[in-house]
């Protein structure tokens, strides 16, 4: 009371200061500020405009009392003028606000007090508002709500201490922990209580609730629910819906809380009449033949808001930037009509004038100006900026690009804005997998895809294992030079040892590539590479007749027999062994309309390729592939992902496809649940038998091949593959998102059954993945699950996939 009565008294003695008015003129001789003691006065007088030297001006004395106000330190700013000779002293007087001392917080057993001080408006060392503090209460109640505590009561008391001081006090009550169990609807007719409750995010406790976070109560979602609602029968032609406040009530025990929204549908009303008048662009007819509303249709504000977009961009991308297209409806509650007319004013035209680039710290300018769709001194186009910001998304640079038109002095003339959010695009890549022929297989990989900032695409990758060594090193320019053509060049060397024959592949390939439009492209590329196969059966023969003998051999006395005992001619392992060489070109057409590279959610990617080898080197053959990739969002944030991929390989020539050359069907990229080939083809394994005629030592006079068992993918002449995965954020904070697949497909022809050379049966697996872009990098795993494992073929019921990277 004290602390009160001082500071009244103090407000009237400031009122008693002022007693002079405002009335007297001259030139300011100086300016006096008093009565602050924590706001600096270089602060106050900073925002006063009368300045000594100058005319005293009245109206300005008022505006300097305002600016002081506006500063938000003081609750009273008086002002006195005295004269002398002409001259006169303007003194400033203030009293500050209270500061913020200190803000304790009780009754908080369940939540720690750095997560209640977080949602607060009122902090330590600042003034103290007591609308701060007010809205603190909805804020603290809303987290308690948040974390389903129901029926939690907040209260809050400012304590008015010496030395202009204030201590906020907020008392909390705590409730219990429940959860939201109920949504009920009360008037609605039109719709079920299941369909708007798909309307909403707030959601009822469900079986996954600790995954979906359903149960939970956030009044500001909630907020928007019921906009959602009122939206959703808009649509359905309900003009004059009302949906009421919500009404929230908890158990007896506060465990469990209800939410009853109440709803007056009224009637359903149809397009009656659609017009357009104002300014037109063509003819009316031409412009009401695109329009999506339809009469005598139930009218849908869905409809209206296309239409709306649709007309504008109608005249944006003729230069009308500041087009006005306003829809003007009038009910007739009678006949249960509504009649539209959306009026159009085009202004006038406007020019792109400047284009400022903003937020690329590693990207140059001319990366990002050549993917516009628009330049400096053309007419405005909403479509042209619409494709650009598509290609400058689709390059893979950014996180965000924002094109904003702004205004200049000039209304013809308006200037382009554009911001970007850069991705880290360096990667170092690591990766672990299980192979059934290789064991743990791991893999390295240094990559940048926007390198010195000029968009070039480098990578050095490396794949180590028992028994398997790759080594990639690959460049691409997108931009060759700065043409509309890219080029790329990439180098290889890849040596695996399977169990019946190893593998040396090495060469080089250069690629040429040019967009035909927006989203198609053409590439050509021409690979040259040595093949070497050898070790064919040595390693499974030596292991078996060592099996057999009583005494070792020594490595360097064992020769495989060649042919092997019970060669037949047309083994096909055993005819490819050599070394051989490949010149083939491909040329490969791509549709890409994928909203976003690393996370899509919406569009698709379609590709054709065709292969011709003979073009220089020793083998002959042909070959052709298709697949397609589609994104659609079903509800919510889950997105459905079907792609598929078919081909086939024929040699030509009397020449056979060569091993390399053939479709592995399986693996984490190909077909989940099964080892990488395992999908199609099986070669045979020869086991040799040592037979000992009755020599005198001890070794085996002869080696015979006493059977063969199917074992190696060998790879095939076709194949197809078909997935449908539907993937799911579990938590977009972290970038974490789950996923449930389901393949089908098969690689056929080429093999040494009826069972890997007819396309039926097709191979069936499901599985869960997890995709997490990470601080690391992007991490995926699969586990896949063959639905109908074939005994002798080595095949596992279920096959984990793994793989990880690191950003820099």
């Amino acid at each position: 009371m004290k602390e009160i009565k001082t500071l009244t008294l103090s407000i009237v003695a400031l009122f008693l200061l002022v007693a002079s008015g405002l009335a007297q003129e001259g030139v300011i001789k100086e300016i006096v500020v008093f009565g602050n003691e924590r706001v600096e006065q270089e602060i106050i007088l900073k925002e006063i405009k009368s300045k000594p030297g100058e005319a005293f001006s009245q109206e300005r004395v008022r505006e300097d009392i305002k600016a002081i106000y506006r500063l938000g330190y003081f609750q009273d700013v008086q002002v006195d003028v005295s004269e002398t000779a002409g001259e006169i002293t303007l003194t400033f007087a203030v009293i500050e606000k209270p500061f913020v001392a200190n803000i304790v917080i009780s009754g908080n057993l369940k939540l720690d007090q750095k997560e209640i001080e977080e949602v607060i408006a009122v902090k330590r060392d600042e003034v103290l508002d007591m609308d701060k503090v007010r809205s603190s209460v909805q804020e603290i109640n809303k987290l308690y709500t948040s974390k389903r505590y129901f029926g939690s009561e907040v209260n809050y008391s400012v304590d008015l201490q010496e030395g202009n001081r204030a201590v906020v006090y907020f008392e909390i009550v705590e409730g219990v922990k429940g959860y939201l169990t109920k949504i009920r609807f009360v008037g609605n007719e039109a719709f079920g209580a299941r369909k708007l409750r798909s309307v909403i995010k707030t959601k009822e406790k469900g079986w996954f609730w600790w995954l979906t976070k359903s149960g939970r109560l956030e009044t500001d979602l909630l907020e928007v629910d019921i906009t959602r609602i009122r939206s959703f029968y808009h649509d359905h032609g309900y003009v004059q819906v009302r949906v009421g406040e919500p009404e929230i009530t908890l158990s007896k025990n506060k465990k469990s809380i209800q939410i009853t929204i109440t709803i007056e549908e009224g009637d359903q009303y149809t397009l009656g009449s659609l017009d357009i008048q104002g300014d037109i662009l063509t003819t009316k007819e031409e412009l009401l033949k695109g329009l999506t509303s339809r009469v005598n249709k139930v009218y849908r504000s869905s409809l209206v808001q296309k239409d709306l977009l649709w007309l504008s961009d109608q005249y944006a991308d003729e230069g009308y930037a500041y087009v006005d297209v306003s829809p003007l409806t009038r009910l007739d509650p009678e006949k249960k009509l509504v009649h539209l007319i959306y009026k159009i004013d085009k202004g006038m035209l406007v020019y792109i004038n400047r284009i400022e680039i903003g937020g690329n710290t590693k990207t140059r300018d001319k990366v990002i100006r050549r993917e516009l769709k628009i330049a400096e001194g053309d007419l405005f186009s909403s479509t042209r900026l619409r494709k650009s910001r598509e290609r400058i998304m689709r390059s893979g640079y950014f996180k965000e690009v924002d094109l904003a038109p702004a205004p200049t002095e000039r209304r013809e003339l308006i200037d382009l804005d554009i911001r970007v959010e850069e991705q880290q695009m360096g990667r170092l890549e690591f990766g672990a997998g299980y192979h059934s022929e290789f064991g743990v297989v791991g893999s390295i990989g240094l990559s940048h895809g926007n390198l010195f900032g000029r968009g070039y695409q480098a990578s050095i990758r490396a794949q180590v294992g028992q028994g398997i060594m790759d080594f990639t090193v690959s460049f691409t320019d997108p931009r060759f030079l700065d043409t509309p053509y890219s080029l790329g060049l990439v180098a290889y060397n890849e040596t695996y040892e399977y169990n019946t024959y190893d593998t040396d592949v090495g060469g080089g390939g250069i690629t040429i590539g040019r967009e035909i439009t927006d989203t198609i492209r053409a590439d050509l590329e021409y690979r040259f590479e040595r093949v070497k196969i050898y070790h064919v059966y040595s390693t499974d023969g030596k292991d078996a007749i060592q099996d057999d003998l009583s005494t070792p051999l020594p490595a360097d006395e064992y020769v495989p027999p060649v042919p092997p005992s019970g060669y037949q001619p047309g083994d096909y392992i055993y005819d490819q062994q050599g070394t051989s060489t490949t010149g083939k070109a491909t040329l490969t057409l791509t549709r890409n309309t994928i909203d976003n590279p690393y996370n899509p959610t919406k569009g698709s990617e379609i590709w054709v390729s065709g292969s011709i080898a003979g073009l220089g080197g020793d083998n002959s053959f042909y070959s052709a592939m298709a697949g397609a990739s589609w994104f659609h969002p079903i509800v919510g944030d889950l997105v459905l992902n079907l792609r598929g991929k078919t081909g086939f390989i024929r040699g030509y020539s009397g020449k056979v496809v060569p091993l390399t050359e053939k479709f592995f069907v399986g693996g984490i990229k190909s077909m989940r649940g099964f080892e990488y080939g395992r999908a199609g083809p099986l070669g045979s394994k020869p086991v040799y038998t040592a037979v000992d005629t009755g020599g005198t030592d001890s070794r085996p006079d002869t080696y015979e091949l006493t059977s063969r068992a199917n074992s190696e993918p060998i790879g095939a002449l076709n194949m197809v593959t078909f997935t449908t995965e539907f993937t799911y954020p579990l938590s977009k904070a972290l970038g974490l998102r789950g996923a449930v697949f389901y393949d089908v497909g098969k690689g056929w022809g080429g093999g040494e059954t009826d069972f890997d050379n007819d396309f039926l049966p097709l191979r069936h697996a499901v599985g869960v993945g997890i995709r997490w872009f990470s601080p690391f990098g992007p991490i995926r795993i699969d586990w896949g699950f063959n639905l109908n494992p074939r005994s002798g073929r080595g095949e596992k019921s279920n096959v984990w996939d793994f793989s990880m990277g690191a950003m820099f």
